[in-house]
């Protein structure tokens, strides 16, 4: 009995042998694991299995322990993290300055459409004019040359408005 166990450990330990160490690497996500001395290894690069079964592969690259891997990655990610922070902070900052230009264009807008609105049309401008000077008491209307001259300046303003005012909206138009 003792002879067969003897013969399976041999036989075993020669399977072992026969299989070629590149079987050990472990690629995952780009990145070749090794079994190295100390603990797990990095290939950070290319590996190339040997083509002979008793030799290892090559790494052509840095090849690292694994904590170290751990640590370096762990930095590059915070890195990374830090220029997105940095980006998005830029881009709120840009969109304060937007907001704070649309609040003011807004409140612009509104001013000017409360001080059209309060601008006097042609229409009713006319008749408040023809509404004061209808409105003059008979004692200076009484003079026939001083109602003539009245009704001229009436005509006169009449007139003026209508050229100043005929290029505006008027508010019914809105």
């Amino acid at each position: 009995m003792r002879k067969d166990i003897f013969s399976a450990a041999i036989g075993l330990m020669l399977f072992l042998a026969g299989l070629p160490l590149q079987s050990y690497a472990q690629e995952n996500a780009g990145y070749t694991f090794l079994p190295g001395a100390s603990g797990r290894m990095v290939c950070q690069g290319r590996w190339v299995p040997s083509t002979d079964s008793a030799l290892p592969g090559n790494c052509e690259g840095q090849l690292m322990d694994l904590g170290q891997f751990s640590a370096v990655s762990a930095k590059l990610s915070a890195d990374r993290m830090d220029q997105a922070v940095n980006v998005l902070v830029s881009i709120d900052q840009k969109l304060s300055v937007n907001n704070n230009e649309l609040q003011d264009l807004v409140a612009a807008t509104a001013s000017l459409q409360k001080s059209i609105d309060s601008q006097p049309t042609q229409g009713s401008l006319s008749e408040v004019i023809a509404k004061r000077f209808d409105s003059l008491p008979e004692e200076v209307l009484s003079n026939a040359l001083f109602k003539q001259e009245i009704a001229k300046l009436k005509e006169d303003i009449l007139k003026e408005v209508e050229r100043r005012y005929s290029t505006k909206p008027s508010a019914t138009a809105k």
